[in-house]
């Protein structure tokens, strides 16, 4: 598996098959708010927490037995895994599930393509293999217009507590990845493994005290189950991703979640706000951006 995950072109593979998988949580996530009685953003922080330990466990779980021993981390990386849960889990997606519930799927697909730019400017940072260049600059810049675009819409405006959110997980998103990437490294399940464990520890700790709840059911437990596999196959596979490639490479297919979060919220929700000119267009100016990034990388 090792050796397929370094192949580009199963990389891209498994790149795209995360983002569909991606872009359907987000519309799963807003019909389990509808059918399950969670008023409150604590109980849908419990929600979180819940699935994101669960997922953590499932990975837990498959990397017991597929190396037949327990799964553990180097001592000098328990930090750097711990840091990695912390911001790639737990603050990141207590921000974003405040936004989703304040916003549409749609939306929120969208502007979860920012975090290619943030990827794009920052990695130079970080690592030296990436460069940041004029190109990759214009690209940047066509693609945040299409985010912006989608947030000035007159008919909807802006909420700090709906996109705001959702825009700093952002953030968070493209660090706890850069954090990720150095420190998963040969344990590549582990990390993934414990980090989710950790960040969903996280967001019980904070939900637990502020009272959170929701009804259990058939249909509330399926779905945070599927919730669960989403982020433990998607997480994991991304993280062995990051750790075989570059970042910018693989973090850039962020552009496919809006396409498959919009075709998926249409689908599951209903929403037909994809078919409106507007949100074409910010689709269509944010896949553009993200080409001519990786346009610059290959030549």
């Amino acid at each position: 598996m090792e050796r397929l995950l370094k192949q580009k072109w199963f990389a891209m593979l498994c790149a795209v098959f995360c983002t569909v998988l991606w872009g359907s949580a987000y519309p799963v996530i807003k019909y389990t708010y509808t059918v399950t009685a969670m008023p409150e953003v604590a109980d849908k922080l419990l929600f979180a927490g819940i699935r994101f330990f669960l997922a953590g466990l499932m990975v837990f779980c498959y990397t017991w037995i597929k190396n037949r021993r327990f799964p553990t981390v180097p001592r000098e990386r328990i930090g750097g895994v711990a840091l990695y849960g912390i911001l790639q889990t737990g603050l990141m997606y207590i921000l974003n599930y405040i936004g989703v519930a304040n916003t549409t799927a749609t939306k929120t697909s969208i502007i979860t393509a920012a975090s290619a730019f943030f990827a794009v400017l920052f990695a130079p940072l970080f690592f030296e293999s990436e460069k940041l260049t004029v190109l990759k600059i214009i690209g940047v810049i066509i693609g945040m217009a299409g985010i912006v675009l989608v947030n000035n819409n007159a008919l909807d405006g802006f909420s700090f507590m709906g996109e705001g959110m959702v825009f700093l997980s952002m953030l968070l998103n493209t660090a706890g990845s850069f954090v990720g990437k150095r420190v998963s490294k040969g344990i590549v399940y582990q990390s993934s493994a414990y980090q989710l464990m950790i960040g969903g520890a996280l967001i019980l700790a904070v939900a637990v005290p502020l009272g959170g709840s929701f009804a259990l059911s058939w249909t509330s437990i399926l779905l945070i189950l599927y919730l669960a596999f989403v982020s433990a196959a998607a997480f994991t596979l991304w993280t062995a991703l990051l750790v075989y490639h570059e970042a910018g490479r693989i973090l850039v297919f962020n552009m496919l979640i809006p396409v498959t979060g919009a075709l998926w919220s249409f689908l599951i929700l209903g929403e037909r706000q994809i078919l409106e000119p507007l949100y074409l267009v910010s689709v269509f100016l944010t896949a553009a951006g993200i080409i001519l990034v990786n346009y610059q990388r290959k030549s």
